[in-house]
């Protein structure tokens, strides 16, 4: 009755793709069989249950190692004649049964299934290029029969950023752990078929119509084209888009519920809308293959879905609406970096009634949607009255509205203002900075709310103007244009120490510091990192002491480091304007530019703390003593400024130190 012949034969293959129709074609999955798994007809398991694998994220890189083989074929070896002959033909027919079994192919599938995590889009095309060439490493390893895997560095880290899976009709023998340990595994799985091939399944069959043994039999009238089928796969294709899309917003939302709630309604509701779309098409698959429909019917439930509130166009409109929406968001967040999250106006109300904070800023984006017409309209679509009624809507009722603009470079320039809040002002207790999403229809987008001693002062703070900077007087006004500053190691003179995170200097014995172009070689001083224009204000504590003096001062990047000329002396030329003070031979403060001197006399209450203001723009460097919110005046140099400014300082005898505060 059966003829077995050897059929060997096996393969590797290596694949990059998730799509479905590359998922098939590894599998050598027919039309008819397409048909039957995307209308949710059959379950798969073994190797199959790869088709069901589907990333999570579009910003993650799949790749899948293939292992095939084929054993033996058995075919059935039986004449019309014979099989008439045989008791079990009128059995067959009475089934209903369309078809018999005659031929099988033996062998296995084996699928190593390696993702990568979630990469964002700066790092995702490096990973891509690294991973490739790995693959390359693994398809020439296999044919050279090579036996280690030798990854560079590089490439060990990017692979370290996989994780892997497993479908099979074969079990490995261990759980790999490391993706050098799965490509090993992966290797192995021909000697997982046993040495007499007796691990194999069916992994392929031919059939024949019942009718060409027996006119009775039922038969399949037809099935679906390949066209359809088509159809149908991009439906199925065009939902899981989606999904993997939402999860990517809703990883980005932040946690915002106006924007969370709105995609995860979406998410359900597209689901919802899937399933019922599959039941309509399982039942119209089986009434196709049956005689009892033409496919056109199956296409008209395609075309109509087209035209409804779920059609791939609105959406992937609405999707792409609500990814605007998160790309704002984040653009926006990555300027205001250290900045609180709250999710509720409840949260907020905690932060700003901390009796130990002074002032709360908060920026707000004002316009995130909790409800949504469009989402609303999904809703009534899936009603099942809504259904049956849907062929009498008018259609342009299920376009999707115009999507609510706002004015982004407003919202983008609030936020890069609200970030020099965070970053000059992080390390002060007294001082919280937040982020949240509140309605308010008076300021489109965003705005920034501004609380102080737990009372709201305003809904839409910017920093205030310092018209007349020599008769500033409230610490509160200038505190605003707070800028971070830390020490630059190398520029630091041999004689200066640096400590509690580049933030404290002070001036010690003699030591070596690396050789550096930048370095002061001769003369006690040292610049900060950061180059300085537009207006700024950062304080430091100087020692004051007697027999201890110190300058506060900003300069071009030109001064000279390996002289101790006037043109690398702090103060003392046409590119450096500094404040100090000395004790010799009288306690007072100094202004210092180009060899030009001012002198004040110290107060009796010292100058523990001083305030430096630099207006760039209007050219002026302002110094303060400043005395708990208090600022009195010392004095404003004057100037044009032709290139950005770095703060500096010198310290002269041993001991003295400056303090970067803030």
């Amino acid at each position: 009755m059966t003829e077995e012949n050897s059929q060997h034969g096996s393969e590797f293959r290596i694949s990059a793709s998730d799509s479905l129709e590359e998922k098939f074609s590894l599998l050598d999955v027919s039309d008819s069989l397409k048909a039957s798994f995307l209308g949710g007809l059959i379950e798969v398991g073994g190797s199959a249950k790869y088709l069901n694998d589907q990333k999570k994220s579009k910003n993650q890189t799949r790749v899948t190692f293939q292992y095939k083989a084929t054993t033996i074929f058995k075919r059935l070896k039986i004449s019309t004649e014979e099989m008439n002959k045989t008791q079990q033909i009128g059995v067959i027919v009475k089934s209903c049964a369309t078809h018999v079994v005659t031929g099988i192919s033996y062998g296995a599938n084996a699928f190593f299934v390696l993702d990568s995590e979630k990469l964002d889009e700066s790092s995702a095309q490096d990973v891509k290029g690294n991973i490739q060439a790995v693959i390359n490493k693994i398809s020439s390893l296999s044919a050279s029969g090579e036996a280690d895997l030798k990854l560079s560095d590089t490439e060990k880290a990017v692979t370290e950023k996989f994780t892997w899976k497993f479908y099979g009709d074969v079990i490995p023998e261990s759980n790999p752990v490391t993706f050098e340990e799965a490509v090993k595994s992966y290797r192995k799985v021909p000697e997982l078929i046993g040495k007499n091939k007796e691990n194999t399944i069916p992994v392929k069959v031919w059939m024949m119509p019942l009718k060409n043994f027996d006119p009775s039999a039922a038969e399949m009238a037809t099935d679906l084209s390949p066209g359809l089928v088509r159809k149908v796969q991009k439906a199925r294709e065009d939902f899981h888009k989606l999904n993997m899309r939402c999860n990517d917003c809703l990883e980005g939302s932040f946690g915002f519920p106006q924007i969370k709630e709105r995609l995860e309604s979406f998410q359900q509701q597209c689901k919802i809308y899937e399933g019922k779309l599959l039941d309509v098409i399982a039942k119209k698959i089986t009434s196709i293959r049956a005689g009892e429909e033409d496919e056109t019917e199956l296409l008209k439930i395609l075309v109509d879905s087209e035209k409804s509130h779920f059609s791939s166009e609105n959406l992937m409109k609405w999707m792409i609406n609500i990814e605007r929406e998160v790309s704002v968001i984040t653009l926006c967040l990555k300027e205001m970096k250290g900045a609180k999250i709250v999710q509720s106006e409840v949260e907020l109300v905690e932060e700003f009634l901390n009796p130990e904070v002074q002032d709360v800023l908060s920026f707000v984006f004002t316009s995130l949607e909790t409800t949504d017409p469009y989402l609303d309209k999904m809703k009534d679509y899936l009603d099942p009255q809504a259904m049956k009624a849907s062929e009498d809507m008018d259609q342009s009722t299920n376009e999707l509205p115009p999507y609510p603009q706002v004015d982004l470079l407003n919202m983008t320039r609030k936020a890069e203002e609200f970030g020099t809040f965070v970053k000059g002002l992080k390390n002060n207790n007294k001082f919280r900075f937040l982020v949240a999403a509140i309605k308010n229809k008076q300021h489109q987008g965003a705005t920034i709310y501004h609380y102080r001693n737990r009372r709201l002062l305003t809904e839409n703070f910017s920093k205030p103007d310092v018209c007349d900077v020599e008769k500033a007087t409230d610490r509160r006004d200038l505190i605003w244009y707070a800028c971070d500053l830390t020490f630059d190691q190398n520029t630091i003179n041999g004689h200066l120490t640096l400590s509690q995170g580049n933030k404290m200097l002070t001036r010690g014995d003699g030591q070596s510091y690396p050789d550096h172009p930048k370095r002061f070689d001769a003369l006690p001083q040292v610049l900060c990192q950061e180059s300085l224009t537009g207006r700024h204000y950062w304080e430091v504590e100087l020692s004051t002491d007697k027999g201890r003096d110190a300058a506060a001062a900003v300069c071009y990047e030109g001064i000279h480091r390996k002289s101790d000329t006037a043109w690398a002396r702090i103060g003392r030329n046409t590119i450096s304007w500094s404040l100090g003070h000395k004790w010799e031979p009288e306690p007072v403060l100094y202004a210092e530019h180009n060899s030009s001197v001012n002198l004040y006399p110290l107060p009796h209450t010292g100058c523990a703390r001083l305030g430096v203001f630099l207006d760039w723009p209007a050219g002026t460097l302002s110094y303060y003593i400043v005395a708990g919110e208090r600022l009195s005046h010392i004095h404003t140099f004057h100037t044009s400024f032709s290139e950005p400014v770095y703060p500096c300082f010198k310290m002269w005898p041993k001991n003295s130190y400056a303090l970067l505060c803030f």
